[in-house]
Formats: C-alpha cells, sequence, structure tokens
C-alpha cells in the first residue's frame, strides 16, 4: 500500500531544485505524485478505520481500499468545502456543515486533482519549482488534517466518500 508520507517525500525529490532545475517532466511527475499521497490517504484512514489495522492483508481492506472512485471523491469534497451544507448532505451527514479541517482537506484535494489533471495531460501547461513546492507544503499541512478532524465526523466524511448515496 503506498505511504502517503513516502509519496510526498518523492514529489519533493523530483521538484528538488537544490542542483540543477528539476525537469519538466520531473516536476509534472511530482504534481501528480502530490495528488496521490492525498487519494491513498483517504483510502488508507477509511480501509483502516472500517476494516482495521489487523487486517491489512485480508480480502476486505483490499476491497475497501479499491472501492474509491476519483470522480466521487472530487464531487464529494467540492460539496463539502462551502461554510454551509447543501440539504442532501446536511441530512445524510446530520449537521449543517463541516469543521475547518474537512473543508482544508477538501480545498486542497480538489486543487491537487486539478493540477494533476493538467499535469498529466495538458503539454503547454507548465509548472515551476515553486509551485510545485507551494503544493507540496499545502498536501503536507492537509495530511495532517485528515487526522485532526474528530473521529464521529472523520468516520461519517469517510463513509460518505466511499459509497454513492441514492438520492
Amino acid at each position: 500500500m503506498p505511504d502517503p508520507d513516502e509519496l510526498l517525500a518523492v514529489a519533493r525529490s523530483l521538484a528538488d531544485d537544490s542542483a540543477t532545475a528539476p525537469s519538466d517532466a520531473a516536476l509534472r511527475r511530482a504534481v501528480s505524485t502530490i495528488y496521490y499521497a492525498l487519494f491513498h490517504v483517504v483510502l488508507r484512514a477509511a480501509a483502516l478505520r472500517f476494516v482495521g489495522a489487523d487486517s491489512k492483508d485480508s480480502a476486505a481492506y483490499a476491497l475497501l481500499y479499491r472501492s474509491f472512485e476519483h470522480t466521487h471523491l472530487r464531487t464529494m469534497f467540492v460539496a463539502l468545502d462551502v461554510p454551509t451544507l447543501n440539504n442532501k448532505l446536511a441530512g445524510l451527514l446530520r449537521r449543517s456543515s463541516v469543521s475547518p479541517e474537512v473543508r482544508a482537506f477538501a480545498s486542497i484535494f480538489v486543487e491537487a486533482q486539478e493540477k494533476r489533471h493538467l499535469a498529466d495531460y495538458h503539454p503547454s501547461v507548465r509548472f515551476t519549482p515553486s509551485d510545485v513546492q507551494n503544493l507540496l507544503v499545502a498536501a503536507a499541512y492537509s495530511l495532517y488534517d485528515l487526522y485532526m478532524i474528530e473521529e464521529e465526523e472523520r468516520t461519517d466524511i469517510l463513509a460518505l466518500l466511499m459509497v454513492k448515496v441514492r438520492s
């Protein structure tokens, strides 16, 4: 299972401009890797919460880990990054708003996903080392934001991210 902290370390080394300027390919790969660090921290948090650390080698852990969809995560994080939840989400989560930590994580996740799409699919887009460093710092803080969310709220958010709810 990919370790989000290791993924950020890889991104950091790809974007390191201390000796020579990193190549366009290295900066693009760094941006993509930053997004995947955030993606995997969500998957890991959910698998640990719903299956448990003692079951990392189980089929249930692997099934849950693989159940997440990038598009659904984006949709839900966009919907969560608001001062007041829409009626549907408010009813599902039994609260009218989410914590600042949820909103902070949601915001950085969406930004990183958008930048990953640019890095991976748009040949004319260029990233600078400082662009990547700024995203790295924001992503590193947001990894910890996820774990600073109160346990009951984090459980509710992870469940929401994992399933597509009916209208």
